[in-house]
């Protein structure tokens, strides 16, 4: 009896630390440091730890650290990775150093920790780890190799938009309408606003309503009906003549062409043109020449109209 008691007591004291261990005594994890510089309202021990919605561990202690020199406080955050939830493509898991490997390469490439909720009636939180690429990798700790790091969660950016806002001012600014708003209502100036603009809209379809209106409105419609008609049956004889200004302007270069090929032939230093222009003007020089020897001949012998150019025999 007494061995059976002692046996059951072993038994009941496994079953316990298997319980309150959260069932990972017997597991193989990985152990992380998340610190976190908002609020981690909602966050518990045993909390769950998710990659893109899947399960990956789970939260196992939260600690808060003041630090002395510049009054500021950090929440770290241990998180323990099952080692299980990384297997190869073949299907067989990985080794813890294989596995710390990858996540160091995951958190280069963009992997961070942030809070979300995990369920909007309990306001009850979880660690999601997922890529943002385009966020700094700021390291807390002297050991970078066991520390994620972590960027806010979407409330905390959305509560510090929100303390950026002026919300006394718009308040305020609010305020002052609504009281304008009252107080014109009070005096009835809204309501004579009102009437005015009533009337002024009656006003306006009595004198649309009314024929003299409405005939010169017609007859300035049909006035710019005819004009626009006018226009368009102009527009084609205008098209018309501008095509047959081109068309002779088209001929008279042609024709300029031809004066020019034309001129180009007749004064062209190898055409019989010149040729015979050239020959007229070498016997024009020569009979020159003649007629200004034949008066030398006569200036030194007058007689040599009579006697010839032999004088006396």
């Amino acid at each position: 009896m007494v061995g059976a008691f002692v046996i059951g007591g072993l038994a009941l004291f496994a079953v316990a630390l298997m319980v309150l261990g959260g069932g990972q005594i017997f597991k193989d994890a990985l152990t992380y440091t998340l610190y976190f510089d908002g609020s981690v309202s909602g966050l518990s021990i045993g909390a769950p730890v998710v990659f893109r919605g899947v399960p990956m561990g789970n939260v196992t202690q939260i600690s808060l650290v003041a630090n002395s020199r510049d009054s500021n406080v950090t929440i770290p955050v241990t998180i323990m990775i099952d080692e299980k939830s990384f297997i190869s493509s073949s299907g067989n898991t990985l080794s813890e150093r294989m596995q710390e490997t990858i996540i160091r390469r995951m958190v280069e490439r963009g992997l961070r920790a942030r809070l979300a909720l995990n369920s909007l009636i309990t306001g009850q939180s979880r660690v999601e780890l997922d890529f943002f690429p385009n966020t700094p990798m700021i390291y807390r700790s002297s050991n970078p190799e066991t520390e994620i790091p972590t960027i806010p969660s979407p409330i905390d950016t959305l509560q510090k938009t929100l303390a950026k806002l002026p919300i006394e001012k718009m308040a305020d600014s609010i305020s002052a309408i609504l009281s304008s708003v009252t107080e014109a209502v009070g005096d009835g100036k809204l309501e004579k606003g009102l009437a005015a603009f009533t009337g002024a809209f009656d006003e306006l379809r009595n004198l649309m309503a009314q024929s003299e209106v409405r005939n010169a409105l017609t007859n300035m419609m049909k006035e710019f009906e005819s004009a626009g008609k006018t226009v368009g049956a102009e527009i084609p004889k205008a098209l018309s003549s501008f095509t047959a200004a081109m068309a002779s302007i088209s001929g008279a270069a042609d024709a300029l062409k031809k004066i020019s090929s034309t001129a180009n032939g007749t004064i062209s230093p190898d055409s019989p043109t010149m040729n015979e222009i050239r020959r007229l003007l070498r016997e024009a020089t020569a009979a020159a020449r003649s007629l200004h020897n034949f008066a030398e001949l006569l200036e030194r012998n007058p007689e040599a109209l009579l006697m010839g150019k032999q004088g006396k025999r």
